[in-house]
């Protein structure tokens, strides 16, 4: 039945593209994915959130179609079954904003006789590192869930925040068992400096995180009335989803806050004890830095430390001449040198670099825009990354430069890519770890280290890793395309493990 007794969902909400934490957060890899506070899909901060709840459960995950391949490969590096995984992740069509995912989550619940559940509603993207704090937070919220409220997760302001919404409080409200929570009067919109001061001098303000608990059936009723532009598009949503991109057409694309919980009355906020981030500019992933240098926690900082040791790393090993307080996010082994700057973030990726003073990275969105509208390959740096990840693996784009396009590709052990040809372009492989096996043209070949393999243009061909699943080396190899076309749709699939065909 999960906690006190009461049958509880926990739900990841994954959604958006983090541009403010561009260059390494794009519309392909958006920065829930990204590898900012540990390497690989199982330490990012989608993986992490879904670790932080499933002592609540088995979890639930809403995000759109774009980020189907991420989404799976991350739950499954997390050892989800797949058996969990299939039905309780839901693929919107596009994103609508956070009132149409959560109502697609409760029409589901409903369509599967689970409307009486309580509900946790989870961004993807929130950095907490006092987990035991936050699991009883979560407790509190679901004992007064369970007696009908909606229940925001409020975060203790710590300074005059402009880029929040927040929560006014009036009165305590206690749970069935006692624990502490505050009666909510209203949501106030992201307010100015000044006002801001006001907030954090009276002590009844509390960030809004978009964290939510709830009753299903409670939800349901509150968007039926508040918001029937949400709600009536799921009403018609069939069991199997056969229709869902026809109710995403016709659905109001609004927040959950616009949509219903800035019309209720009153609801309950349980405070939170613990330190949070939303994670949501290089200023506060910078803050963040600073203060494992000033406090030596890099060396263990609660599991959040490839990449941000790196940058740790990166910034104090900076040469750095009359210069102070200037960050590094850094990428391959190159050498930084600050001579009479301070403040400074460097953000640098393969195909792009970000230069921005502390204070001033909340403009990184506006240059992200700028990029989109200055050009086709800006537009393609603006939103997607020199590398994919993809079902069996993930391949980076190393040369473009229209005479020869040049790879590095990585198969994950047991998988394999499609059995495939490609009409404008043959293709040298090179292997360089590893060990599998090559299909071409109906013939098998073993390849290892050293290996050459030439496709043909026309050629049915496939690679595949024969290591065990999981725990076997991966098989890296060195593509060299050459033709007249190097597009990834220059491809016809004839077989393929993933349901691409």
């Amino acid at each position: 039945m999960g906690v006190l007794g009461v049958r509880f969902i926990p739900a990841v909400m994954s959604g958006g593209s983090g541009t403010r934490l561009w260059p390494v957060s794009r519309q392909s890899f958006p920065k829930q994915f990204c590898e900012i506070f540990g390497q690989g899909l199982q330490n990012s901060l989608f993986a992490k959130t879904v670790n932080r709840i499933r002592p609540f459960g088995s979890p639930w995950t809403v995000t759109v179609g774009d980020l189907k391949i991420l989404t799976e490969k991350t739950l499954e590096t997390l050892e989800i079954p797949r058996a969990e995984i299939v039905p309780q992740t839901m693929y919107e069509p596009r994103g609508r904003n956070t009132a149409p995912a959560i109502a697609f989550l409760c029409r589901t619940l409903q369509m599967r006789d689970l409307a009486d559940a309580v509900v946790g509603i989870f961004p993807a993207d929130q950095l907490i590192q006092d987990e035991m704090r936050f699991q009883k937070t979560v407790a509190t919220a679901i004992e007064f869930a369970e007696q009908g409220e909606i229940v925001t997760l409020g975060i203790r302001p710590t300074f005059p925040a402009t880029g929040y919404g927040y929560i006014e409080t009036k009165d305590d409200a206690v749970s069935p068992s006692g624990k502490p929570g505050k009666r909510a009067i209203r949501f106030r919109e992201k307010p100015d400096e000044a006002t801001a001061k006001e907030f954090l001098l009276s002590g009844g303000f509390y960030w809004n995180a978009g964290m939510f608990v709830f009753k299903a059936s409670r939800m349901i009723e509150l968007l039926k009335k508040h918001a029937p532009g949400v709600w009536q598009p799921f009403d018609q949503l069939k069991p199997d989803l056969s229709n869902i991109r026809d109710v995403y057409e016709k659905v109001e694309a609004i927040s959950i806050d616009y949509a219903v919980m800035e019309k209720l009355d009153s609801h309950i906020t349980v405070p939170c004890e613990f330190d949070w981030s939303d994670v949501g500019s290089w200023d506060a992933t910078s803050d963040f830095v600073m203060e494992s240098l000033a406090t030596g926690d890099h060396e263990d900082s609660g599991g959040y430390q490839t990449q941000t040791a790196a940058a740790i790393i990166a910034t104090s090993a900076a040469i750095q001449v009359e210069s102070q307080r200037n960050v590094v996010f850094p990428t391959d082994d190159k050498s930084y040198v600050f001579v009479g700057v301070d403040d400074i973030v460097v953000v640098d990726t393969q195909d792009a670099t970000l230069i921005a003073r502390r204070g001033q990275s909340e403009k990184v969105k506006d240059a992200v825009e700028r990029l989109k509208s200055s050009g086709r390959r800006s537009l393609d740096r603006a939103t997607q990354h020199s590398f994919e990840v993809r079902p069996w693996g993930r391949f980076e784009v190393l040369k473009d430069n229209g005479v020869f396009k040049s790879k590095m590709i990585t198969v994950d052990a047991g998988a394999q890519i499609s059995y495939q040809s490609h009409a404008k372009r043959s293709e040298h492989w090179i292997i360089v770890s590893g060990r599998g096996e090559v299909v071409l043209n109906g013939e098998t070949t073993p390849v290892e280290p050293g290996s050459h393999v030439f496709v043909p243009v026309g050629a049915k061909h496939r690679i595949r890793n024969t290591a065990k699943p999981k725990v076997g080396e991966p098989l890296v190899f060195i593509e060299v395309q050459l033709g007249t076309y190097f597009g990834e749709d220059d491809i016809i699939r004839y077989e393929d493990a993933y349901g691409r065909v």
